[in-house]
C-alpha cells in the first residue's frame, strides 16, 4: 500500500497515533524504506505514549449561527483545496474555550465532522507578550532549526524582547461518540502555522471508522504540551508542561442546502473470481457470534521486572533502572520498554548509542521477510538452534503473554522463523545491498555491519501471534504479538492488543454474503465517503474476520463483530500494483474502515 493520492496531505503531517504500528518504531529513525514508490515521511511522536496530567477541565461546544467554517477555510488553504471544499459540507461546532498550560494559552476554535473524521483548528498564544512560540514542525528537528530562516527570525525576536522561546503541541488522543468508549484514532495528522501576531494556529485531523464514526455528540480528549527551548533548537530539560482537556461538542450541518443527496454511479468491473476465506463455523451455520470487547491497558498491568533478562545489573527485582517514568523504562544495560494502554514495545540495547548491537540488527533485518520481492522467501527450517529450541522459545513467549493478560488459547502462532547464523548472513546481505542500491535510506554516518562476526549465541526464533478470528494484516496495527527469543531470553517484544475478547453477547441469525459486502463497498465509494473519486477495478480477496466496534447503544461499550475484509484494487492501486482494503460489518454492511478514508 502506498500513500498515492494522500501524499499531498501527508507532506503536511500525518502520523499514526497508535503505538508501534511499525514492527520497530525506532528502526524508522535509522532506515526509511522506499517501498512501492512511497516517499519517506517524518513521523511525529506517538500520542499514545505521552504521559498526561489530568486537569479535569470539561469544555462544552456546540454549533452557532455562522456562514463559513474556519476549519474548511484553513484546510483548503494549507492542506489542499479539494479537502477544504469537502469540509464545507460537514457538521460544524464552534468551541472558543481555552486552557492555560505553563506559559501558553490553548484555544480550540472549531471542530468539523465529515465522513468518519474530525477536523479541528485552534490557537496557541504566549501568556507573556515577550515570549515567542516556535512551531513543533521546526522545533522537533534541531538540524533544520539551525538553518530555517523562520526559526532564526523567531530566535532573534526572542533575544530582542528578552522573552523565552517556547514550542507547543496539541492534538486529540482519544475520542468518544455519544458518550461511548473513548478510543485512540488510528490516524492523526496535524500542522502548525505561525501568525503575524506571534500566536500559532494548530490544526488536526483524527480519522478512522473505529474511534470516529457517525453520532450526535463527540467527546475529544486533547493533549497539549509546552517546552522551553534554547537558541540552538534544543528543548531545555525540566521545562516540559503538559495536560489533558476534554471537549464536548454537538456538530450540526452548516449549510443544509449544500448537502449532496444524489448517489453517483459507481462501476464495479465484472470479476473473474476472488479468493474467499471463511472459518468452518461460518460454512456450517452462515453466521458467527458477537463478543464483548474488553479494553486492555498495559500501563496498569505490566511489571518492568518481567523484561530485561539480558544482562541487567543487580538491583531491585534484578534490575538497575537508569531512567523510568510510567510509560518509558530505560534499563541500565540500555534495553528499553515503552508502554501505552494498547501497546507494548521492548528491545534489548535499544538506546541510540547501542542500537547496532547484534540482537538489534537481527531484529531489524527480520523485516526482510515482508519486503517486496522477498515476501514468503523465508520459512521455518530448524526447530533447534544454539542453546534454544523452538518449543522453548514459544514457552517463554506464551508465559509472558499470560502475565500480560493475553489469553494464549485465544491466539495462534501464525509465524515462526528460525534465525540461524546462515539466515542472519543471508538477510544481512540483502539489507546491505538494498542500501548500496539506494532502496533503503540510512543516516549519513551509517556503517556496514559485519554479520559474519555475530556469534552463535545470538541465534534465535522470531515468533508472531495473531488473535483467533482477527486478520492483523487489515487491523491497522491494533492487534498482533511478536517476539525475538534467543538463549538469553526475550530480547524483543512488540505487542498490540487494544481489546480482549469477552463473553458472547449475541449471535445474528445470518450475515450478509461476500457479494453483498462488495456491493456495499461500491455503494460507500459512490456516496463519496472518500475525498477522492474511487472505482473498484478488481476484488482480490474477501475474508471473514472480527473487528472491535462500538455497540449500537454506544454507552454499552465495545463489541467484536463478524467483519468482511475486502482486498481490492482501484485505478491507482492497479497502476502501482498494490491492494486497498475495506472492512464492513458483516451483520449490516456498514463501513468500519477503509484505505480511502
Amino acid at each position: 500500500m502506498t500513500l498515492h493520492e494522500e501524499q499531498e496531505r501527508v507532506q503536511k503531517a500525518v502520523s499514526n497515533s497508535l503505538s508501534f504500528v511499525r514492527e520497530d518504531p525506532w528502526l524508522a529513525q535509522r532506515v526509511l524504506a522506499k517501498v512501492k514508490g512511497e516517499k519517506p515521511v517524518k513521523k511525529k511522536i506517538s500520542a499514545a505514549l505521552v504521559l498526561c496530567i489530568l486537569l479535569g477541565l470539561s469544555i462544552i461546544g456546540t454549533a452557532y449561527a455562522l456562514s463559513s467554517s474556519q476549519v474548511a477555510e484553513f484546510f483548503g488553504l494549507h492542506w489542499n483545496q479539494e479537502l477544504g471544499e469537502s469540509l464545507k459540507e460537514g457538521k460544524v461546532a464552534q468551541i472558543g474555550e481555552s486552557v492555560t498550560i505553563g506559559d501558553v494559552v490553548f484555544t480550540l476554535d472549531e471542530i468539523v465532522y465529515k465522513n468518519r473524521a474530525l477536523y479541528g483548528v485552534g490557537t496557541a498564544r504566549p501568556v507573556h507578550e515577550n515570549d515567542v512560540i516556535i512551531p513543533m514542525d521546526i522545533a522537533e528537528n534541531p538540524e533544520y532549526f539551525t538553518i530555517s530562516e523562520e526559526a532564526r527570525t523567531l530566535v532573534e525576536k526572542a533575544k530582542t524582547s528578552g522573552g523565552k522561546m517556547l514550542t507547543t503541541d496539541s492534538m486529540p488522543t482519544k475520542i468518544g461518540v455519544d458518550e461511548g468508549t473513548m478510543l485512540t484514532p488510528g490516524t492523526i495528522g496535524y500542522y502548525d502555522l505561525v501568525n503575524g501576531d506571534g500566536s500559532v494556529t494548530f490544526s488536526f485531523e483524527a480519522s478512522d471508522g473505529f474511534a470516529v464514526n457517525e453520532g450526535t455528540s463527540y467527546q475529544i480528549l486533547m493533549e497539549s504540551w509546552v517546552w522551553q527551548m534554547n537558541e540552538n533548537g534544543e528543548k531545555i530539560d525540566g521545562t516540559r508542561m503538559q495536560g489533558d482537556w476534554t471537549v464536548f461538542c454537538i456538530p450540526t450541518v452548516l449549510n443544509p442546502s449544500n448537502e449532496k443527496n444524489e448517489t453517483p454511479a459507481v462501476t464495479v468491473i465484472e470479476q473473474d473470481g476472488y479468493e474467499l476465506v471463511v472459518p468452518e463455523a461460518y460454512r456450517q451455520t452462515g453466521t458467527l457470534p458477537v463478543y464483548r470487547a474488553v479494553e486492555a491497558d498495559f500501563t496498569k498491568t505490566v511489571n518492568p521486572a518481567w523484561f530485561n533478562r539480558s544482562g541487567a545489573k543487580d538491583g531491585a527485582d534484578g534490575m538497575d533502572i537508569r531512567l523510568k517514568d510510567d510509560r518509558d523504562v530505560l534499563f541500565a544495560d540500555h534495553a528499553r520498554l515503552s508502554l501505552s494502554p494498547e501497546a507494548l514495545y521492548y528491545k534489548e540495547y535499544a538506546d541510540d548509542a547501542y542500537a547496532n548491537s547484534d540482537s538489534g540488527v537481527i531484529v531489524d533485518i527480520i523485516w526482510m521477510r515482508k519486503w517486496e520481492n522477498h515476501r514468503g522467501e523465508f520459512a521455518l527450517e530448524k526447530t533447534e538452534l544454539s542453546g534454544l529450541t523452538l518449543e522453548e522459545a514459544q514457552t517463554q513467549a506464551e508465559e509472558l503473554m499470560e502475565k500480560l493478560g493475553i489469553a494464549c488459547n485465544q491466539y495462534i502462532c501464525d509465524e515462526a522463523l528460525d534465525m540461524s547464523l546462515e539466515r542472519i548472513q543471508t538477510m544481512g546481505a540483502i539489507w546491505e545491498k538494498a542500501i548500496v542500491d539506494g532502496e533503503l535510506l540510512v543516516d549519513d554516518d551509517y556503517q556496514p555491519y559485519d554479520y559474519s562476526a555475530i556469534p552463535a549465541s545470538e541465534e534465535g526464533y522470531y515468533l508472531h501471534y495473531s488473535p483467533l478470528g482477527v486478520d492483523v494484516s487489515a487491523a491497522g496495527g491494533r492487534y498482533g504479538v511478536s517476539f525475538y527469543v534467543n538463549s538469553r531470553g526475550i530480547v524483543y517484544a512488540n505487542i498490540r492488543n487494544q481489546f480482549n475478547r469477552g463473553e458472547i453477547v449475541a449471535t445474528p441469525e445470518k450475515l450478509i454474503t461476500p457479494d453483498a459486502a462488495i456491493e456495499k463497498l461500491a455503494e460507500a465509494l459512490g456516496r463519496s465517503l472518500s475525498r477522492y473519486d474511487k472505482e473498484i477495478k478488481a476484488v482480490q480477496q474477501v475474508a471473514l474476520t472480527y473487528e472491535a466496534v462500538r455497540a449500537e447503544n454506544k454507552s454499552e461499550g465495545m463489541i467484536f463483530v463478524p467483519t468482511w475484509m475486502i482486498l481490492y484494487q482501484d485505478a491507482s492501486a492497479a497502476r502501482q500494483n498494490y491492494s486497498c482494503y475495506a472492512l464492513l460489518n458483516a451483520m449490516d454492511g456498514t463501513l468500519i474502515d477503509a484505505t480511502f478514508q
